[in-house]
């Protein structure tokens, strides 16, 4: 092995003040071979802080002390596994001291650890630190900078969470290499990741001389201006070992006492080479001999040389002897096509000298496919096969054919090759080869088709009749539920319905293409659909309509406002306004007013914040309501809440009084009942009420103090006033009161899945004893109506799940009761959805008729 000798220099500059040790960096070196370097190898060690903390210096010298002791204290003979453990024990040991230091105290330590032993060569790696290798010719960047290779995917900035101290896992970039002659080394901090260049540190580095390239790097320090910066330089290089001359004049005695001393300097060798095999050294280069070091002499001038030998004879030369051995093969070559004359192709007798075809005097037989005596392959009758016998009778065919064209390759091949015959008679000949067996490749064709038809023909068969068992199931627990004793057991048989339905409806065989399963698929949906009405009270809707959609890509509604049908009005203005629903931005910054067709159209804006009104500047919309025959809003302004209405086609503007101090909630709910103005929202459970035609003056507290003690108003999330005021807490209970004093409170009735959370409602009736209250559930996608007297859930709306609109961000609602049929307008997000009311469903028990089955058609 090639003796190598290694050396290392060292940059440290801080606050711009080189000095000649870091003490960020670590050497250990064996002294001897027994010494725990030398037994695991050379450390070069470097670590960097990431910030300037006090601590820093600290910190980093923790870790360069205890990746020491790791290192050295683990007794495992793999270097990878005791690196790994020191790295463990020198994080653990830094994070337990940053544990107990402040959050701007605390440092975060990155190393480039280098074990040499032998020539392997044992790098980890954590950032900030950077590291080189000149390595088997190839230099390589640890980690890579983006500067080096752009694509690389590893090139990230330092991050706090990669490095020693910010957790209690570390995973460090190992690397191995083997460092032999001419290899380089350059460990130093982050600050020169960015100014080395590739083939410039390719050049210094092969230069294989530390004190220039640290004279380079203090001068890339100097040029850039860093203050702090420290480099580990190593280099390889390889040691010839000069065999030793004797002095001029040196005698028998001295050379005797080299001997003396070389024998002595071998029996330690050996003696070494015993206890460690490992530092064995090549043995020395033997004594060079005299002669070898001397140039041999020199010929004489002689005036009589001695005569050369004549040259011998060889013959001709290979241009020569290839020219004569082509004239001889062209005299020899066999009367071929190319040789023969045109007269031969035309018809004519065969040119004379030609050789005769020799006769075939073989054993036909053997050409032939089968023996002379029988068929080589026998098969019993169609009528005595079995089933599987015929089934598999184009596949004996198929192998049998094969087989035979196997057979008559093999046949062929053996025999000697036919010289070609001339036919002298009639025009030119064509060329006959083995026939096209194209029986055998249409029964192969035929057979293959046959059998993927029969395949798809029995997996299509296999599918329905798999999907006729799930209808059978599913019609079963359908007619449980008819039967169920109760409610209980009818919700459990529901559930069960519900999955065979599901397990149909993902069938490949029930679609439009077969009419027979489809139509009794949507039977059964329909069946399934009057019993979710009978026992969960579900309806579904019936094509609800999309009206409009937020003009702005992220926008959303929050509420909506549905002008009543008048009778007897006849001023064009009002028709005007009641000929469109309005809706209210939910953007809290910068709300409008929006106007929308009752037949569907674009969202117009018709109130916007900016908009002058006369000396005001119209805030944020928050509200908007229907006072006698238009729309009213309400805004905030910086001097407090506005009240904007219209006059003979023009918005004007009064200020609502004292509002200048309210403290709004996330919603302002502002209502009108008898001309008078019913605020929720700007005082905490408070309800502020404005008289008509005061709406400048202070507003009276409505509540009575006395009546609420006791009374949690703190989850209110709604109010609706039509003579009696409602307030709406979140889990779906309605609190009532009349003359300010607190009434009663209703509580809807159990359903499944139960109500979790209200965001809206709305009110329909002109008192407390008739009409109902819609419930935007929107956690569960559905609107529940429920009586205003006793709490009794009358029907679960939702939309079907193959439906092209779905409920799933439900904000308001709005419930127009002026025709023969109501109306819902639901405000979904950025959607506005109509859809007519569908009627009630009849109670589970009122279902089941006299025999204990539901009626067919249920309303």
């Amino acid at each position: 092995m090639q003796r190598v000798e290694m050396l290392t220099a060292q940059l440290a500059l801080v606050g711009g003040i080189s000095q000649e040790q870091s003490d960020l960096i670590t050497l250990v070196e064996p002294t001897t071979p027994a010494s725990p370097a030398g037994r695991k190898g050379r450390i070069y060690l470097l670590v960097e802080a990431n910030s300037d903390s006090p601590h820093a210096l600290a910190a980093c010298r923790l870790v360069s002390r205890m990746m020491l002791q790791g290192f050295y204290s683990d007794s495992s003979y793999s270097l990878t596994s005791s690196l790994r453990l020191a790295i463990r024990i020198a994080n653990k040991a830094l994070y337990e001291q940053n544990f107990k230091l402040p959050d701007e105290q605390r440092v975060c330590v990155g190393l480039s650890c280098a074990i040499l032993r032998d020539n392997d060569l044992f790098l980890a790696q954590v950032p900030p630190t950077q590291a080189y290798l000149l390595a088997e010719g190839r230099l390589r960047a640890l980690p890579a900078h983006p500067s080096w290779d752009p694509a690389h995917v590893s090139v990230a900035p330092f991050a706090r969470s990669g490095a020693l101290g910010a957790s209690l896992f570390i995973e460090p970039e190992l690397y191995r290499c083997t460092m032999n002659s001419g290899a380089g080394m350059l460990l130093c901090t982050s600050s020169f990741a960015s100014l080395l260049g590739r083939t410039e540190l390719d050049h210094a580095l092969r230069q294989r001389d530390p004190a220039a390239v640290t004279e380079r790097l203090r001068q890339v320090a100097t040029a850039h201006e860093l203050s702090d910066a420290h480099a580990l330089i190593l280099t390889i290089s390889a040691v010839h070992k000069l065999a030793p001359r004797l002095p001029r004049g040196t005698g028998r005695v001295a050379h005797a006492t080299q001997e003396r001393k070389g024998w002595l300097r071998g029996l330690g060798g050996a003696i070494l080479r015993v206890v460690r095999p490992q530092l064995d050294e090549p043995p020395p280069l033997p004594d060079a001999a005299p002669a070898i070091q001397q140039f041999p002499a020199q010929p004489t001038h002689s005036p009589q040389p001695i005569p050369r030998p004549p040259p011998l004879e060889l013959g001709p030369s290979l241009e020569e002897h290839y020219a004569q051995t082509q004239r001889s093969d062209y005299e020899k070559a066999p009367l071929r096509h190319e040789n023969l004359p045109p007269s031969a192709f035309l018809g004519e007798d065969l040119a004379p000298g030609l050789p005769k075809r020799p006769i075939d005097l073989g054993d036909p037989i053997a050409l032939t496919p089968g023996r002379p005596y029988r068929p080589r392959y026998e098969y019993k009758p169609m009528i005595d096969m079995s089933w599987g016998e015929r089934l598999t009778l184009p596949l004996r065919h198929l192998a049998l054919g094969i087989e035979e064209r196997w057979r008559s390759r093999r046949v062929h091949a053996s025999l000697p090759p036919q010289s070609p015959m001339l036919r002298g008679q009639g025009l030119t000949y064509r060329r006959s080869g083995p026939p096209i067996p194209w029986q055998l490749l249409i029964g192969l064709v035929v057979a293959v088709a046959a059998l993927i038809f029969y395949g798809t023909f029995l997996t299509r068969a296999n599918e329905q009749q798999l999907a006729i068992e799930y209808f059978v199931a599913a019609e079963q627990r359908l007619a449980f539920i008819r039967d169920a004793p109760d409610e209980e057991a009818a919700l459990q048989a529901l559930e069960l319905a519900s999955q065979a339905i599901d397990e149909v409806r993902t069938s490949p065989s029930v679609n439009a293409t077969d009419t027979e399963l489809w139509l009794r698929y949507q039977e059964l949906q329909r069946e399934y659909e009057r019993a979710l009405a009978a026992v969960q009270r579900l309806n579904f809707l019936d094509n609800p309509q999309l009206i409009t959609t937020h003009p702005l890509a992220t926008g959303q509604f929050a509420s909506i406002v549905v002008p009543p049908a008048l009778i007897g009005v006849t001023d064009t203005v009002t028709l005007e306004h009641m000929s469109y629903i309005y809706a209210v931005d939910a953007d809290t910054q910068n709300g409008r007013l929006y106007r929308i067709r009752r037949d569907g159209g674009a969202a117009q804006t018709y109130l916007s914040p900016g908009q002058g009104i006369g000396t005001a500047v119209v805030g944020t919309i928050r509200a908007a309501l229907w006072r006698i025959d238009q729309v009213i809003a309400v805004d905030q302004a910086p001097n407090g809440f506005g009240y904007y209405f219209q006059s003979g086609g023009n918005w004007n503007y009064s200020k609502l009084g004292a509002s200048e101090i309210w403290f709004p909630r996330d919603r302002l709910d502002v209502e009108e009942y008898g001309g008078n103005l019913y605020v929720w929202g700007a005082q905490p459970n408070e309800v502020l009420r404005f008289r008509s035609g005061f709406y400048g003056d202070t507003p009276d507290y409505w509540l009575d103090p006395a009546s609420t003690v006791g009374v949690d108003m703190s989850t209110v999330v709604d109010m609706a006033v039509d003579g009696t005021i409602y307030l709406l807490r979140s889990n779906g209970t309605i609190l009532i009161f009349s003359q300010g004093q607190f009434v009663a409170e209703v509580n809807p009735e159990s359903i499944t899945p139960p109500i979790s959370l209200v965001r809206a409602f709305y009110v329909t009736g002109s008192g407390p004893d008739d009409g109902y209250f819609f419930l935007v559930d929107a956690r569960n996608g559905r609107i529940i109506q429920v009586e205003k007297t006793t709490g009794r859930v009358i029907q679960q709306l939702k939309t079907r799940a193959d439906s092209t609109m779905s409920f799933d961000a439900l904000t308001s609602l709005a419930v127009d009761t002026s025709g023969p049929r109501p109306i819902l307008y639901v405000v979904n997000g950025n959607q506005i959805i109509r859809a007519d009311l569908p009627a009630p469903p009849r109670p589970f028990r009122e279902e089941r008729d006299d025999s204990g089955a539901m009626p067919p058609n249920s309303p």
